[in-house]
């Protein structure tokens, strides 16, 4: 299991590059605090997720509409994913639970997408 700072590491790696764009205090708000990374990995606790299904928020979609030339600036695109998520720990069994989320993805053309930041709240 990874320690915290070569997690954020590893997440740092799937960000744009663009500062104008980068929220990555959104990101790192996601991550257990140091102390809490800690007592997790003394436990042994993995989570995985399996995504089920992803789509444009209906409020991206009408702003898109309403001015689709926009994108073409800094090309970062809403997405909502949902899926499930399954957690489990030393000396027990794993627990699941549907979970939904909202990304900022910036998609360039000719270029790999990268991750902007993450909403604060689930766009439906």
């Amino acid at each position: 299991m990874a320690s915290q700072p070569e997690y954020l590491a590893g997440l740092r790696q799937w960000m744009t590059d663009e500062a104008e764009y980068l929220d990555w205090d959104s990101v790192t708000s996601q991550v257990p605090a140091p102390d809490v990374w800690s007592r997790l990995r003394k436990n042994h606790q993995r989570a995985t997720a399996t995504i089920s299904e992803g789509h444009f928020p209906q409020a991206f979609k009408t702003a898109l509409a309403d001015d689709p030339g926009a994108i073409t600036q800094a090309y970062v695109y809403a997405v909502t994913v949902t899926g499930k998520q399954a957690i489990a720990w030393t000396g027990s069994g794993a627990g699941a639970e549907s979970r939904s989320t909202t990304l900022a993805v910036q998609c360039r053309p000719k270029q790999p997408c990268a991750l902007v930041g993450v909403f604060p709240q689930v766009a439906p």
